[in-house]
């Protein structure tokens, strides 16, 4: 089991203090930082911001100190015989996890778990200590790769909206609106996930809608022209027979005799 040395959180210090331990702390030490720092590593100093964090494996040197005023960090001294359990864990190397504030929660949870009476104390703090050490050996998300999963699923989300309802939607910008977009940037982005420019889609949905309707349904094809977006219907008429071929009474003629035919 992963042992809990020593833990401390918010602990605060004068500009003047210093850490220099040239064979480490004799354990594995935790330290994340709440304000600017100086911290050295294989050899070389660097600046450290608030909210980053380092792991000291047994004897690494440990060398680290303020940057300009009062000084505040969290810790942690801890250690293990087993080594397998400190699989995944980031070593020597200064950590930006996007999970600082998961990692409080669990300091936190860990500073009470050492008052605890229960039988399986050890127990639940290894497995904190554990879970703490790689939620913070995770590296950051790609903010652009983020921004593209959260773009597809509004895109997927909005055309579902477009194919049941194109009525809702007038134009291209409309569109854009919808999902706080420039119309440029919308429009590329589409085609990207789609393989189709918005303004083709939207003329499909309309086009499907409106086939739906004349086929099963006894609305007047000036309703319908209504119901696909379309507030002119001499251009719901134009519009229809260049991508069907046929007329709007045409097409539910056809869809008629289909019906009579399948029935027989």
């Amino acid at each position: 089991m992963i042992r809990l040395n020593a833990l401390g959180m918010d602990t605060q210090h004068s500009a003047d203090f210093c850490i220099d331990r040239p064979e480490g702390s004799g354990d594995r030490l935790l330290i994340i930082f709440k304000t600017d720092a100086l911290l050295t590593l294989n050899g070389s100093e660097q600046p450290v911001r608030p909210d980053s964090a380092v792991i000291f494996d047994r004897g690494e040197p440990q060398f680290y100190r303020p940057s300009g005023g009062r000084y505040i960090n969290h810790f942690l001294h801890f250690d293990t015989d087993d080594e397998s359990e400190l699989e995944g864990v980031s070593f020597g190397r200064l950590l930006t996890p996007d999970t600082i504030a998961e990692a409080e929660t669990l300091m936190r949870m860990l500073s009470r778990e050492q008052l605890s009476r229960s039988e399986k104390r050890e127990r639940y703090i290894s497995r904190l200590i554990e879970m703490l050490l790689l939620k913070l050996s995770e590296p950051p998300v790609d903010r652009r790769e983020e921004r593209m999963i959260h773009h597809s699923a509004v895109l997927n989300e909005l055309r579902a909206q477009m194919y049941s309802s194109p009525a809702q939607f007038g134009s291209v910008a409309s569109l854009a609106e919808r999902v706080n977009l420039s119309p440029s940037h919308f429009q590329q982005l589409y085609r990207m996930q789609f393989g189709i420019s918005c303004y083709e889609d939207l003329l499909t949905a309309r086009i499907r809608t409106a086939q739906y309707y004349l086929s099963s349904t006894s609305l007047t094809v000036g309703e319908i022209a209504r119901l696909c977006g379309y507030a002119n219907t001499a251009c719901f008429l134009h519009r229809f027979k260049d991508r069907t071929g046929m007329t709007p009474s045409g097409y539910r003629r056809s869809g008629a005799r289909r019906v009579d035919e399948n029935s027989t």
